[in-house]
């Protein structure tokens, strides 16, 4: 009689792994998306730091040339327009045309970029104003496309 009751105390019941496999999926389901979103934005960083040695160019070219159409990729001081035909790198292109920088992402930040406007001249000083494809993903106050709302 003994040995009944101890075989019937060793291990788990189905309901009991079933509730573990059930909370596990819930888990699996809010973790996911969650970590697919923050790899995105840490590898916006990259897309971020790839316009500013750009920016400083243009810049120069501005107070050089107190004229933004001036300044385009190649000419001026301003590195050429740089199109990457190798997917192992998050950017896909910078184009640089009458002062306005723009920055492509591929791979994982495909159809997400970027363009930078330059505002002033030599005399007043240089802002920029920063149009964004998917603005959640960029840092806070990095896009001036931003509503309020948001």
């Amino acid at each position: 009689m003994q040995r009944n009751i101890l075989s019937l105390e060793k291990g788990f019941t189905l309901i009991e792994l079933m509730i573990v496999i059930a909370i596990v999926a819930i888990l699996a389901t809010v973790a996911i998306p969650s970590y697919q979103n923050y790899t995105k934005k840490a590898a916006m960083t990259e897309l971020i730091q790839a316009s500013a040695p750009y920016r400083s160019e243009v810049e120069i070219c501005i107070y050089n040339t107190n004229n933004k159409t001036q300044c385009n990729g190649g000419v001026k001081g301003i590195q050429a327009n740089k199109t990457n035909t190798n997917s192992s790198t998050r950017i896909k292109a910078i184009t640089v045309s009458a002062g306005k920088i723009k920055v492509e992402g591929q791979g994982t930040l495909d159809n997400i970029h970027y363009e930078l406007t330059p505002n002033g001249d030599a005399s007043t000083g240089v802002s920029w104003t920063a149009n964004c494809s998917d603005a959640e993903l960029f840092p806070a106050g990095f896009c001036s496309n931003v509503s309020a709302t948001q």
